[in-house]
C-alpha cells in the first residue's frame, strides 16, 4: 500500500477527536508529521494526577503502621488502577506514529477497492463511539460522586472505630496537614475528580479505540475473502489468474496490518491480561462486601472495556479464518489444476488465524475473559481471608 498520498484519515473519526482531549492523539494538521509536544503534553497532564495514586499509597502505609487497616482494600484498588490505567495509556502513545501508519492504512481504498458496506460499518463505530464516551463518562461519575453519598455513614464508622478518616473523597488520601474543612477538602475532592476523569476514562475510550481499530481489521478480512470470490468467478483464465494474484497480495497486506496492529497493541493488552484480574479482585470483594458505588463502577467499567477488546479479539480469529470458508464455496474444482494447487496454499495460510495478541500472554478472545474471571475470583478468595 501506498500511504504516502494519505493525507486524511477517513476512519475512527470520533475515537481520534475524543483522544484528542487528553492530548493522546495528534491534531489533525500533524497526522502526517506527529510532534514532539504530542508527548509532552500528555505526559505533563498525566503528572497532574500523580498524587491520586501517590496520596493512597501514603495512607496505605500510614494506616499499616498504625495498625488500623481502614480502607487498605480501596487503597489497593486505587494504586493497581490508577498505574494499570496509565501504563496502557503510555504505551499506546509510545507506538503512536505506528498506529498512524495502521489508520492510514485503513483509509487507503485505491490499491484494493472500498470494503463493501465500508460507509455504513463506518459510521455504525463511529455512533457507537459517542454513546461508549457517554457511557464511560457516566461509569466515571459513579466513581466519583458515589461517596458522597456515604458521608453520615463514614462519620458514624469514624466514631465508632475512634479514626479521623476524610469522609466524601473520592479515595483515601494522605496530606501532611489537615484538610477536613471547607474549602480546603472541596479542593482535594475536586482534584480527584479531575485526576479520574483523566486517567480513567482515558483509558476507557482507548479501549473502545483499540475494539474499532480491530473491527476495521475485521472489514478488511471480509473483504479479502469477496475479493477472492470475485477472482474465481471470472470466466476469463488469464483475468482470473491476474484477479486471483492481486486478492493473494491483498490478504498478504491486511495480515502485515494485523501484526503491525499487534506490534503497536501487544503491550496495552498485557495490561488487561496482567492487572485486569487483581483490579476486578479488589473491586469484586468490595461489590459483596458493601456494595459501594463507586468499586461498582470501577468493577462494571473495567470489566465491560476488557470484554469489548476480547469480543473485538474473537471477531478477528473468527473473521480471519472465514477467508478461506470463502474460497471453499466456489467452484474450485472446476479450476484450471495449477490455480487448484495456488488454492491450497491460500487455504492452508487460512487454517493459521488473526489474533489480537497480550504480548508473551496470548490471544484476547471470550477464553481470556473466562481465566480473568477466575483470576478475579482467586484475590476475592484471598482478600476475604486476609481482611
Amino acid at each position: 500500500m501506498n500511504i504516502d498520498n494519505i493525507k486524511k484519515i477517513v476512519v475512527l473519526k470520533n475515537s481520534m477527536y475524543f483522544l484528542r482531549i487528553p492530548f493522546l492523539f495528534p491534531r489533525e494538521s500533524e497526522i502526517n508529521d506527529p510532534k514532539k509536544n504530542v508527548y509532552i503534553k500528555f505526559i505533563l497532564l498525566s503528572m497532574t494526577t500523580i498524587y491520586l495514586s501517590l496520596g493512597a499509597a501514603i495512607h496505605l502505609v500510614v494506616n499499616i503502621r498504625s495498625g488500623t487497616y481502614i480502607n487498605v482494600d480501596r487503597d489497593i484498588g486505587t494504586i493497581i488502577s490508577y498505574h494499570g490505567a496509565l501504563y496502557f495509556v503510555f504505551r499506546f502513545l509510545g507506538n503512536i506514529k505506528d498506529i498512524i501508519i495502521l489508520y492510514k492504512q485503513f483509509s487507503d481504498f485505491t490499491t484494493y477497492g472500498t470494503p463493501n458496506n465500508f460507509e455504513r460499518k463506518n459510521k455504525l463505530l463511529n455512533k457507537f463511539s459517542k454513546w461508549y464516551f457517554a457511557w464511560h463518562m457516566c461509569i466515571v461519575t459513579g466513581m466519583t460522586t458515589s461517596t458522597l453519598l456515604t458521608v453520615d455513614e463514614c462519620k458514624a464508622e469514624n466514631i465508632m472505630k475512634n479514626t479521623n478518616e476524610v469522609c466524601g473523597l473520592v479515595g483515601s488520601t494522605w496530606l501532611p496537614f489537615e484538610f477536613d474543612y471547607f474549602p480546603l477538602k472541596t479542593i482535594v475532592y475536586g482534584y480527584q475528580v479531575y485526576s479520574s476523569f483523566v486517567v480513567y476514562h482515558t483509558a476507557g475510550v482507548l479501549s473502545y479505540t483499540m475494539m474499532e481499530t480491530v473491527e476495521h481489521l475485521i472489514i478488511r478480512f471480509e473483504h479479502v475473502g469477496d475479493t477472492f470470490v470475485e477472482a474465481l468467478a471470472e470466466e476469463d483464465p488469464s483475468i482470473r489468474r491476474e484477479k486471483f494474484y492481486l486478492a493473494v497480495q491483498y490478504h498478504k497486506t491486511v495480515i502485515q496490518m494485523g501484526n503491525l496492529m499487534n506490534s503497536c497493541f501487544g503491550p496495552c493488552m498485557m495490561v488487561h491480561i496482567s492487572l485486569t484480574g487483581p483490579v476486578l479482585g479488589v473491586a469484586g470483594y468490595r461489590f459483596l462486601t458493601e456494595i459501594p458505588l463507586d468499586s461498582t463502577s470501577l468493577f462494571f467499567g473495567w470489566m465491560f472495556s476488557t470484554f469489548i477488546v476480547c469480543r473485538g479479539g474473537q471477531r478477528l480469529l473468527e473473521a480471519s479464518m472465514s477467508v478461506g470458508n470463502a474460497i471453499y464455496t466456489v467452484e474450485w474444482y472446476n479450476l484450471e489444476n495449477d490455480l487448484q494447487k495456488d488454492l491450497r496454499v491460500v487455504m492452508m495460510r487460512c487454517q493459521k488465524p488473526m489474533y489480537l495478541r497480550a504480548g508473551p500472554f496470548g490471544p484476547m478472545t471470550y477464553s481470556t475473559i473466562v481465566a480473568i474471571l477466575k483470576t478475579s475470583y482467586s484475590y476475592i478468595t484471598l482478600l476475604k481471608q486476609t481482611m
